[in-house]
C-alpha cells in the first residue's frame, strides 16, 4: 500500500465530508481531523452506484438532507437545514437568505450544494450592499450573487451548525458505526432514490454487473472509482488510527484497538483493489471500461474488493454490538 502511505490526508474527493470539515473547522470541535470526519460521518465507508451505467451522479446522489443532519450529529453538533424545492415563495427564500447569514454572523460557513458545480461547498462570508456570496467549492472560490444563488438551481440545499453537543468518544463511535452498518446493509433511509441507486454491498453487485454486460460511461466509471478508492483509504487509515488512539485501560479501550485493528486489515485489502481499479480508469480520461480485458480485470478487483469489505463489515457489526452494551468483561468461564 504504498500510494496510501503518500497520500494526502487532507484532500478528499468526498465533496460532502470537505464540506463539512471546513464548517466544523470554526467550531469548538476544530480539532477533527478529515480522517476522523470521513470516518465518524461514514463518507469513508459509503458507495452508492447507478446500476444502469454508472452514471457520474452517483456519488452525490443521495438524501443530502438526512444523511448530512446525521453526520453532524455524529460529530456533536445539532444543525438547521434547508432543502427547499422550486417554486421557492419569497417567505422561503427569506428564511433560507436568513439562515445562512445566521451562520456566517456566528462565523460559522454554510454547507450548500451546487455553489458553481453539482458538489458540495461552503458560503463563508456575505455582502449585503453587493448582494453576494463568498463561496468555495472543489472548482472555484468566487463570489455568487443572491439573486444567482435563488434563480439558477432546483433546490436551495444548505446546511448549518447550530450548537454543540458534549459528546464522548464512546458515543461518537457507536453513532458512526450505526450510520456505517445501516448504509452498507442497505437499511439507509433511501426512499426519494430507491430503485435508481444500489447503495453499500449491494453497489458492489451493481457495479460488477455493470462491467460484466459492457454498459459502463467511461466518465462516469472513472468518477466513482476515483471518490469510492478514495474514500477506502480513509476508511482504512480511520480505522489504523483507532488502534493507535484508543489506549487500551478498560475493557471498550481494549475492545475497540482489536476489531479495528482487524477491520483495517479487511479494508486495507479494498482499498488495494480499488487504487489498482483507479490507475486503469484515471478521471476524466476514463480508460476503456468496456474493453473485455479490462472489464473482466475491473470485475475481479471489484469482486475481491467486495468480498474483503463483507468481512470488514462483519467485524464493524461486532464492534456495533459491543458499543450498544459493553456492560461486562468475563474473566471466567
Amino acid at each position: 500500500m504504498s500510494e496510501m502511505k503518500r497520500k494526502d490526508w487532507n484532500r478528499t474527493w468526498t465533496s460532502a465530508a470537505a464540506a463539512i470539515r471546513g464548517a466544523v473547522d470554526y467550531t469548538d470541535k476544530k480539532h477533527y481531523s478529515l480522517v476522523d470526519v470521513m470516518g465518524i460521518t461514514g463518507h469513508a465507508f459509503r458507495i452508492n452506484i447507478d446500476p444502469d451505467h454508472i452514471d457520474i451522479a452517483g456519488p452525490t446522489m443521495f438524501p443530502g438532507g438526512f444523511i448530512l443532519r446525521r453526520n453532524l450529529c455524529n460529530l456533536g453538533f445539532i444543525s438547521n437545514l434547508s432543502d427547499t424545492e422550486k417554486p421557492f415563495t419569497p417567505e422561503k427564500v427569506e428564511m433560507v437568505m436568513a439562515m445562512i447569514q445566521q451562520s456566517l454572523d456566528k462565523g460559522i460557513p454554510a454547507i450548500c450544494f451546487d455553489l458553481f458545480i453539482p458538489e458540495f461547498g461552503l458560503i463563508y462570508g456575505y455582502d449585503d450592499e453587493k448582494g453576494l456570496f463568498h463561496a468555495k467549492d472543489v472548482s472555484k472560490d468566487g463570489t455568487l450573487s443572491y439573486t444567482d444563488f435563488v434563480e439558477n438551481r432546483n433546490m436551495l440545499f444548505v446546511t448549518t451548525i447550530s450548537e454543540s453537543l458534549p459528546h464522548s468518544k464512546y458515543e461518537t463511535l457507536r453513532m458512526a458505526l450505526d450510520m456505517i452498518i445501516d448504509h452498507a446493509r442497505g437499511r439507509e433511509w433511501q426512499v426519494i432514490f430507491e430503485g435508481k441507486y444500489s447503495i453499500g454491498m449491494a453497489g458492489y453487485d451493481a457495479w460488477i454487473a455493470c462491467m460484466e454486460r459492457r454498459g459502463a460511461d467511461p466518465l462516469g466509471n472513472a468518477y466513482n472509482t476515483a471518490v469510492v478508492s478514495d474514500a477506502r483509504e480513509y476508511a482504512a487509515q480511520f480505522l489504523r488510527e483507532l488502534v493507535v488512539r484508543w489506549n487500551g485501560e478498560n475493557v471498550v479501550e481494549r475492545t475497540v484497538r482489536r476489531l479495528a485493528g482487524e477491520a483495517a486489515v479487511h479494508y486495507e485489502k479494498v482499498a488495494s483493489a480499488l487504487v489498482e481499479m483507479r490507475e486503469m480508469f484515471p478521471f476524466p480520461q476514463g480508460g476503456e471500461p468496456n474493453d473485455p480485458a479490462t472489464a473482466d480485470r475491473a470485475t475481479e478487483l471489484l469482486r475481491a474488493a467486495k468480498e474483503a469489505e463483507e468481512q470488514g463489515v462483519v467485524v464493524l457489526e461486532r464492534l456495533l454490538n459491543f458499543m450498544k452494551g459493553y456492560w461486562s468483561e468475563k474473566w471466567v468461564n
